[in-house]
This record gives C-alpha cells, structure tokens and sequence, in this order.
C-alpha cells in the first residue's frame, strides 16, 4: 500500500511540475521579420532612404533624356521633308543608335544601383548578426527563422522589436551626426 501510494505521490508530482518543466524550456527557435528590421531601425532606414535616393536620380535622367529624346525625333520628323531620303535615313540611323546605346547605359546603372543596394543590405545583415547572436545565447534557443517562412506562432518568439531596439542603440548616431560603422556605398 505504501509502494502504491509513493506511485501515486510520484505521478502527481509529475503531472503538476511538468507544465513547469516545459516552461523552462528554451524555445527550439526565434521569429525576425526582416523586412520591418529593415524599415524601422535607424541604420535600415538609412539604407532605404539611400536606395530610393538612387533610383530617384537614375528615374529624373531617365525622364531628362526621355525628354531630349522627343526633341531630337521631333526635329528630325520636321527636317524630314527637307532632306534628301538617303540623308534621312543616316542622320534617323544614327539616332535610333544613339537612343539604343543610351538605354543600355540606363539599364548599367539600373543593375549597379541593384548591386549597391544587395550590397548595402548585406552589410545590414552583418551589422546586425551580432546582435542575433547574442539573443540566440540569451534565449537558448537554437535558430532563428524569418517571419515569411513560419506560417503561425506565438508572439512571444518574435525578437524584431528587441533586435530593432539594440541595433538603434547601437548605431547612435555619433557627434557630428556620423553613424558608426556606416560607409559610403
């Protein structure tokens, strides 16, 4: 009797701590939502305002030249009946050349301000896997996974504003107004 009474006492003991026990648990991973990362910490913020900065530029020439374009054609049409037609066709060949060649620079720059941009937001990342680390220790938990790939959890297990909150800290900016550790790409 007393043997099944310190197996009851046991099983009790277990059923009541084990709600405890999971509780102590480290959580097997940890949610990041890099896209608000990126768009509420100072330094992502930064990286945005850059890169819409860029494509501003690169869209304001595009429109420059799409406007001196029009001009060049407009005039052309009006010398048209002006010209002999083999004289035509050059001075038109040679526009449409020069209008082929001015496009495939604008796509150039399109793809190097894309680099800068992948550019930028690796360095982003690098800047900010020490700050990942450190919650991953913290927490015990084993990884941490990117809100787009993790179709339901607890809110609990989300660290973007904790992340979000070291990184600012972090990155103060310094006097003079220079963010530490930001470079010029």
């Amino acid at each position: 009797m007393r043997a099944g009474l310190q197996g009851l006492a046991a099983l009790i003991f277990l059923a009541l701590s084990a709600p405890l026990l999971a509780q102590t648990l480290p959580p097997p991973f940890l949610i990041i939502e890099q896209d608000r990362l990126l768009r509420d910490s100072r330094p992502g913020q930064e990286i945005l305002r850059r890169e819409q900065a860029d494509r501003d530029a690169l869209r304001a020439e595009g429109r420059a030249l799409d406007a001196q374009f029009e001009a060049e054609e407009l005039e052309l049409t009006e010398r048209r009946d002006q010209m002999d037609a083999a004289a035509f066709r050059e001075l038109a060949d040679a526009f449409d050349t020069k209008v082929v060649e001015t496009r495939r620079v604008q796509e150039e720059k399109e793809t190097a301000i894309s680099r800068r941009a992948d550019a930028r937001r690796r360095q982003f990342l690098q800047q900010v896997q020490p700050i990942l680390l450190q919650l991953l220790d913290e927490s015990g938990a084993a990884s941490i996974v990117d809100r787009r790939f993790v179709l339901i959890f607890k809110q609990d297990l989300n660290i973007t504003t904790e992340v979000i909150k070291r990184l600012d800290a972090a990155t103060d900016p310094a006097p003079g107004g220079e963010t530490p550790g930001a470079t010029e790409n």
